[in-house]
Order: C-alpha cells, then sequence, then structure tokens
C-alpha cells in the first residue's frame, strides 16, 4: 500500500466516523433514547463528542501542516543556496548555461534525501542528481511560476512514479542579472506520510479513548439517576394503581433521589391511611343504614299489604318509599362489597350449581321489570345446563347487574338480545343493548369504582366495579364493548373445563 492510499483510507475512515456520530445523533433525537438519557446523549455527549473530532481533526491538520512545511523550508533553504552559489560562482566560472547546470547537479551532496533538477527555461534541457535521464518533465505549478521569477512550492503525486512528493522551485539567474532557468528540489513525503500517518492513528486512538471513557463515565452517571427513578416511577405507578403497601426502596440514599424516595413513601404512608379511614367509614356508615332501610322497608311492605284503605296518592307516595328503600338498599350492599373488596375480605363461597339455571331465573326476574319499562328481552339458550363450582349469589349478583345495567342504558320500546352458550372451553352469557352506548372516552374506565362518566342515569358506579372483580374471583372475565348511540355488548365468561367432573355432569 503506497502513502496517497494510505492518506485516502485514513481520509475515508475520519469522515465515516464523522458520518457515524452525525447518525447516532440524529437516532437518539429521534426515538432511540428517551427522558435523561436522550438530554444527556444530545446535550453533554453530543457536544463532548463534535468537540473531539473537531479538536482532534484541528491537532491533525496542524501536524500534517507542520511536517509539510518543515519539509518545504528544507527544500526553500537548499534552492535558494543552489541558486546563489550558482549566479555568484558557478556561472562565472563556466561562462556556460549547459556546462554551470551540470557542475551544480555534479557538486550537490545531498542526493540522498532529496533530487535537484536543473530546467532550462524552454524545458528543452533537464539535469538531475539521480544522474538518470528525464524522459518526460513534470510541469507541476510550482515549476511555472519559477519560470515567471517567482520562487513556489507544491504538494502532490509525480507523475512518473505515481509516488506523492513534495517541490520547491527557484529561478536561476546570471551573475548579469539574466534568467537561464529554473532549479526543483524535491523530496519524497512517504516517509512523513508514514510518520504522519502514526501520529494520526494515534490521536484518533486518544480521541476514541477520551470518547469511551465518557461514555462509561456518562453512562454509570446516568444508571446511578435513571434506574432509581424508573423503579420509583413503577412504585408511584403501583401507589395509583391503589397498591398501597409498595415502596420506593432507595429511601435510604442520602442524596436527592433519597429524599425523593422518603417523600413518596411519607405520600404513600398518608394515602394508606385515608384509604383505610375511608373504607372503615364506608364499612361503618352501610352497617348503621342498614338498620333503618330495613325497619322502612318492613313497615312499607307492612302498608302495601294493607292498602285497601288507602287514597290513590297515599298509595303512590308508600310505593316510592318502597322503591328509593330498595335502591338504596342495594346501594348499601354495594358500598359493602366494595369495602370487603379493597380490604380483601370478599371471600367467595363455593358450591356446584347449575350457572344456566342461575342465570335463567336472574333473566325471568328482570323481565318483569324490563316490560315495565316497555323494553322486550330476548333470551337464546345453546345449552342444556352448565354445571360449575361457583358463588351461586355473588354469580347472580353479576348477573344482576349487567341485565340490570341494559335495561337502565336501554330506550323504551328496544330490545335486550340475551345468549348462553359454550364455546372453546368458556361459558360465555352475552348482553346486548341497542341502547345510548358508551364513548370511547368513557370505556376504558367504565369497571372503576364510582366512575360514571357521561351518563345521567341514577346509580352509584360501583356494580361493575364489583361485578368484575367477582369475576376475577372465579377465573373469569367480565368484557364491555360499546359504540355510542349504537348499542352495548357485555360478554361474561367463566372458564370449563372439559375433563371436569362437575362439568361433565
Amino acid at each position: 500500500m503506497n502513502n496517497k492510499e494510505r492518506f485516502e483510507k485514513l481520509k475515508i475512515w475520519v469522515l465515516e466516523l464523522i458520518e457515524k456520530a452525525k447518525w447516532l445523533l440524529e437516532m437518539a433525537q429521534k426515538h432511540i433514547f428517551t427522558g435523561i438519557t436522550r438530554r444527556w446523549l444530545i446535550n453533554v455527549f453530543g457536544v463532548i463528542l463534535l468537540v473531539v473530532i473537531l479538536v482532534f481533526s484541528l491537532l491533525c491538520a496542524i501536524v500534517k501542516n507542520s511536517y509539510y512545511n518543515s519539509c518545504i523550508s528544507t527544500l526553500r533553504a537548499n534552492g535558494e543556496y543552489v541558486a546563489k552559489y550558482f549566479e555568484s560562482h558557478v556561472y562565472p566560472q563556466y561562462h556556460s548555461v549547459p556546462a554551470g547546470f551540470m557542475a551544480l547537479v555534479q557538486d550537490f551532496e545531498d542526493k540522498s534525501t532529496m533530487e535537484m533538477q536543473v530546467i532550462s527555461l524552454n524545458g528543452n534541457t533537464v539535469f538531475s542528481s539521480t544522474g538518470f535521464e528525464i524522459a518526460e518533465l513534470n510541469e507541476t505549478p510550482d515549476l511555472k511560476d519559477a519560470r515567471d521569477g517567482r520562487p513556489a512550492s507544491w504538494i502532490g503525486f509525480n507523475v512518473p512514479s505515481d509516488e506523492r512528493v513534495v517541490s520547491v522551485s527557484m529561478p536561476l539567474y546570471t551573475d548579469d542579472g539574466i534568467m537561464v532557468g529554473t532549479v526543483r528540489m524535491m523530496s519524497s513525503l512517504r516517509q512523513v506520510d508514514r510518520v504522519l500517518m502514526q501520529m494520526n492513528l494515534s490521536i484518533v486512538g486518544i480521541g476514541f479513548f477520551i470518547i469511551l471513557l465518557t461514555t462509561f463515565t456518562g453512562v454509570y452517571f446516568i444508571k446511578s439517576i435513571v434506574a432509581p427513578v424508573s423503579f420509583i416511577n413503577e412504585t408511584a405507578r403501583e401507589i395509583a394503581k391503589g397498591n398501597m403497601t409498595a415502596r420506593v426502596k432507595q429511601a435510604d440514599k442520602n442524596d436527592e433521589i433519597g429524599e425523593l424516595g422518603r417523600t413518596i413513601n411519607a405520600m404513600a404512608e398518608e394515602l394508606s391511611q385515608n384509604e383505610r379511614l375511608k373504607n372503615e367509614f364506608i364499612s361503618s356508615i352501610s352497617h348503621e343504614l342498614r338498620t333503618p332501610l330495613t325497619a322502612i322497608r318492613g313497615w312499607t311492605e307492612t302498608m302495601l299489604a294493607g292498602s285497601e284503605n288507602m287514597d290513590s296518592t297515599t298509595h303512590r307516595g308508600v310505593e316510592i318509599i318502597y322503591s328509593e328503600t330498595e335502591r338504596l338498599s342495594k346501594m348499601v350492599e354495594e358500598l359493602l362489597d366494595m369495602s370487603r373488596l379493597q380490604n380483601g375480605s370478599l371471600k367467595l363461597s363455593v358450591e356446584q350449581c347449575d350457572l344456566l339455571a342461575e342465570f335463567e331465573e336472574t333473566v325471568f326476574m328482570m323481565s318483569e321489570r324490563a316490560k315495565s319499562e316497555e323494553i322486550l328481552i330476548e333470551y337464546i339458550p345453546e345449552e342444556d345446563s352448565i354445571p360449575a363450582l361457583v358463588d351461586k349469589d355473588r354469580v347472580k349478583q353479576v348477573f344482576f347487574n349487567v341485565i340490570d345495567n341494559a335495561i337502565k342504558h336501554s330506550y323504551k320500546g328496544g330490545r335486550i338480545e340475551i345468549a348462553a352458550r359454550i364455546k372453546e372451553q368458556r361459558a360465555l352469557f352475552i348482553v346486548q343493548d341497542h341502547g345510548e352506548g358508551i364513548s370511547a372516552e368513557d370505556l376504558p374506565h367504565i369497571k372503576d369504582m364510582f366512575y360514571k362518566g357521561k351518563s345521567q342515569k341514577r346509580g352509584s358506579g360501583i356494580g361493575l366495579g364489583v361485578s368484575d372483580e367477582i369475576m376475577r374471583l372465579h377465573g373469569g372475565t367480565l368484557d364491555i364493548e360499546s359504540t355510542l348511540k349504537v348499542g352495548t355488548v357485555v360478554t361474561i365468561a367463566f372458564p370449563v373445563k372439559e375433563d371436569d367432573p362437575v362439568a361433565a355432569d
């Protein structure tokens, strides 16, 4: 590999390094890194990378120019000496241009380090210190300038040998001040380029080491921040989901991260205490409400039983009292269930039963209510029975809540389609209405406790949340699909195993 190829290879390598650095920064800015890591990469590492590339590129250029200028200065000094020597000694001695040129070449002592060429003005006569005849004269720019009386230098590739060289050309004058030719001092840059290559590689290696060191130290520092922050973020998410037992483990550190962890832990403790007080209050007030509600319901039932002596207004008023008492009793039971769920005290009392029979019983009971609302329930059973081990009271509670919601959100004169089937080892109970539906904004939160969205219908917003938790305890699912102004499809799914002896009965 010659010097020209080495130089081109180094140039290409540096350009590729710069392009890769640009690509890395662009990718980082788009989507590779996010958050603190992304900001560090762009604001710190990116600046350091660019500074290192610029500084070390400039250093390589300075070293290169220094070596080349040193070579040019040496050749220029030799050229000036030869020109003065020709003018003051050689030409006055020989009074012949060709003889003087020949004497210059023969008396040249630095033949081992550089080549001297003495050239006539027309370029027809060329003498070289190498002793070889020059068949084709390389008309370099410095030679052309020297013919015009201006000393000049040039760096490039010599045409005959295709070798990278540096040359300095000087005009030659007689003692009478007449220009008779030029002298060109030439030297190979092979050794210089080899030294420059080694120095450039050393400089690039140092730059790469600085970048690598910066990367490792930066990654370690970022990791010491990002990892704890990520863990704190996950802990905060757990707390936001209702897991009040989640705590930040980095709270023992004596820095800002530790202080943040201690603050979040204190917040979680406070929230846990408030949640505990809230649940205790809900449980206590719900139990306290049960007794008067039971009494009110009992007396309204007694009054309705002897309603023949009541006028129509009084009878209607007692019916309203009874209806509202039932609604309040249902709300109290939902509050108690929610309290049990949040306390983890909701237990299932499973027994063998026919899921289909429990479902049909709920459908029959709700059909009467649907008729009063001028809504038709169409029930399409596809199975004879669906035996399973479940808590039948809780399962009926789920069925009731789902069908009740379907009736509540259907339009007068509408219909509700209900089906039951077994598919892919799952017992499916499907309730589809064609009512007001649920907006895409509300749908993801519809099973959250107390969430009612934009609906104006009466209700506590607890029923679906409790039903979803009951299905989870049974290993099943409660899936809701809905389109606003089109309707809602609720699928209650219980797992059914084909080899389950209960399911096979």
